[in-house]
């Protein structure tokens, strides 16, 4: 009971972790853990045991305190000197020590390495006074805290153990630490603190990274010290992320071109994939990061030639465009990860740029053709299909073949027949066989339309054995089903045309979204009140049964209804309340919320309708694309790009060509706007103040 109430009020339970806890753990020290009697967080404010002493003898007198009384002896391994710390010692110590440590979530790897602080004399948080010096980031700390390595070197070798850390960007540190005492370049950063937000209580690989590293500071310094001593920088965290993926998530541009300069021992990879198969690039797509996503290109592009502000380069394809190196449909490239997209900026990723270059020489290469061949294809289907409706006779005689009538109409049902058969076989080799089951999966999911048909076909094909089965009833119930979902691949093609693409994306959002939400809450007040109704006009004319009463409730919904019935009804005060209830509950208040939800659609919609159209127009692009098998697409792509690869190599690598007006003034433009300057100024005025600066800063004069 008393943990409902908890919850109830909002309190802490006891088994209910709270996130701070650890820190407020180390802030606040421990009676019982006698590293914080030595050095804590409040540093030299305190009157701690280093610190005293410190203050007292400054550091000769320091260093001679400690060596001779052997003060921090009984806290370290063989006097100081160290040694190795088995994995079987720290996963004791973790499940003794730290109580938010659950191995489950945190399966931390551990090669044996050379400690001098012991595990048991730690801080609650795994950390040494070494350590605690430098959080503290004060002045008088750190001279202790390099004292204490010049006392102790193998200090530099010891781990933070915990699951929580802070980081301090002390540049003169690190080069003390690395430089004289050879700290492990490697040690991975590990804990809730470098975690995403979404992933500090459970690991989830598919995150959003958002806070990932909160202190991946810009020090550009720093990292050239660390790569300088060996570190490789594409080493990958626990989601396969490198120093360019988190220089991506925290939007850091410069930091991400200095790490990829020529003059690095090693330089970063650009083409590094994490563990959700995203490299930088991609990366930058999904996170939506826009001037970071065009800088990366650029970064990678070759320029061919220039001419003023006129210059044409290449810009590789791989990552960026949807058909990889084999022809295959890849799911993770910027295009598609940006079509997918559900923000602003991804819009505006689609809508211009190289993105938008590629969409158009796809157009242009082979999608503009299948698109107008298919829209052909369509018309001339739904019109023989609709022959056979027309002429379909009424006495279901339909083996009779006797009349012009009636050899039309099996004409056209023929036609019909062939053209649904076409299309599922094409649909299955082009689609199911060649790109596979997830690219199938993903084209129906990009053309709810194609979809539509695409069952409409199968329908079509399996009416046919029932007529000769006997089975008429299951035949006209397929059609009635079929004829409907044909049309709506009319739709598909309308996302093609701007001027009623942005309507048709309106419609699928609104049917996915404001109706979806609406029906569910209307399928519970029609059920309970169905129920109601049932019981009081049980008898009555329209409330015969169950069906009989949900239908009358729907009729009832749109303003149809008899409202003398309800005199006949068994309590007919109660069944006009029960009315009133129902007219204001679900015809007024859930249909006037359908249309605000729509009108909230359709408004979002419009202030944007041509960037979606080009949405729509990508999707369609896509769906082409994914119809052609991987061998055909090879050559298309050939088509549309051209040959990056080098001299000598096998290798197949593709890029596309952009001729562009830059927006920065050339130097013929800088050099014809400082001559305007100077004949619109006039060239006495600038020799005066030229003089006029020569004397106050008592230059020689300038001459005629």
């Amino acid at each position: 009971m008393g943990s409902c109430i908890s919850k109830v009020l909002g309190l802490a339970t006891p088994t209910q972790k709270d996130p701070d806890e650890a820190w407020k753990r180390q802030a606040l020290g421990g009676k019982e853990n006698k590293l914080y009697t030595l050095v804590d967080l409040k540093g030299s404010t305190t009157n701690t045991k280093l610190v005293k002493i410190w203050k007292k003898h400054g550091k000769e007198g320091f260093l001679r305190k400690l060596r001779d009384k052997k003060i921090l002896s009984p806290y370290l391994y063989d006097n100081g000197i160290g040694k190795d710390v088995t994995a079987e010692e720290l996963k004791q110590w973790r499940e003794e020590t730290v109580p938010e440590f659950d191995k489950n979530q945190y399966e931390l790897e551990h090669v044996p390495y050379k400690a001098c602080w012991k595990l048991r004399h730690r801080g609650t948080l795994g950390e040494t006074a070494l350590h605690l010096c430098f959080l503290c980031n004060d002045a008088t700390m750190t001279e202790i805290a390099w004292s204490l390595l010049e006392l102790y070197p193998v200090m530099a070798l010891d781990k933070y153990e915990g699951l929580e850390f802070y980081v301090n960007g002390d540049l003169e540190s690190l080069k003390l630490l690395i430089g004289q005492y050879h700290a492990d370049v490697h040690a991975r950063a590990r804990g809730k603190f470098f975690m995403p937000e979404d992933s500090k209580e459970k690991m989830k690989q598919d995150t959003n990274f958002d806070a990932a590293f909160a202190a991946c500071f810009d020090h550009k310094e720093m990292y050239d010290i660390l790569v300088k001593h060996g570190a490789d920088p594409n080493k990958q965290d626990t989601f396969g992320n490198t120093v360019l993926h988190l220089c991506v998530i925290h939007n850091k541009i410069d930091m991400f071109f200095h790490a990829t300069l020529r003059k690095h021992k090693i330089r970063a990879n650009t083409a590094t994939r994490n563990n959700l198969g995203l490299t930088p690039l991609t990366l930058a797509a999904r996170l939506g990061r826009k001037e970071m996503f065009h800088e990366i290109l650029e970064h990678g592009s070759i320029e061919y030639w220039s001419y003023g502000r006129m210059t044409c380069s290449g810009y590789p394809l791989d990552g960026m465009d949807s058909v990889d190196m084999n022809g295959k449909s890849d799911e993770q490239s910027a295009l598609l990860i940006t079509m997918n997209g559900n923000t602003s900026d991804h819009l505006d990723m689609l809508n211009s740029g190289i993105i938008y270059r590629l969409l158009e020489e796809k157009w242009k290469a082979f999608a503009r053709g299948k698109f107008y061949r298919r829209f052909l294809f369509a018309i001339l289907y739904l019109l023989f299909f609709s022959l056979a409706i027309y002429y379909r006779p009424r006495d279901f005689e339909f083996l009779r073949i006797e009349t012009s009538e009636e050899i039309f109409r099996v004409i056209a049902e023929s036609i019909t027949l062939l053209g649904a058969l076409i299309y599922l076989v094409l649909e299955i080799k082009d689609v199911l066989i060649s790109q596979g089951i997830e690219a199938q999966i993903n084209t129906l999911r990009d053309a709810p339309g194609k979809a539509i048909f695409l069952m409409s076909c199968l329908l079509v094909v399996l009416a046919l054995p029932c007529r000769y089965l006997g089975s008429k009833d299951a035949e006209t119930a397929m059609l009635i089903v079929a004829a409907p979902m044909a049309w709506s691949y009319l739709l598909f093609f309308c996302r093609g045309f701007e001027a009623i693409g942005p309507f048709v994306d309106m419609i699928y959002k609104m049917c996915a979204g404001d109706m979806s939400r609406f029906f569910i809450i209307y399928i519970i007040y029609l059920l309970g009140l169905a129920q109601a109704f049932l019981n009081v006009m049980g008898g009555v004319e329209g409330y015969q049964n169950e069906g009989y009463t949900i239908m009358t409730l729907m009729r009832m919904t749109f303003g149809e209804f008899d409202f003398f019935s309800f005199d006949r009804s068994r309590h007919p005060t109660l069944a006009k309340l029960l009315f009133f209830y129902f007219m204001l509950f679900v015809t007024v208040l859930l249909m006037n919320m359908l249309i605000a939800m729509m009108a909230n659609t359709y408004q979002s919609i419009s202030d944007r309708s041509e960037k979606e159209w080009r949405r729509q127009w990508a999707q369609i692009i896509m769906v082409l694309e994914r119809s052609v098998k991987p061998s055909e697409l090879k050559r298309l792509q050939d088509d549309y790009s051209v040959n990056m690869t080098k001299e000598g190599s096998n290798e197949r690598r593709r890029g596309l060509m952009v001729i562009k007006k830059s927006s920065l003034p050339s130097k013929a433009d800088k050099r014809r706007t400082a001559i305007s300057n100077w004949q619109i100024l006039g060239i006495d005025s600038i020799k005066n103040k030229l003089k006029q600066q020569a004397t106050k800063s008592q230059l020689p004069a300038v001459t005629t």
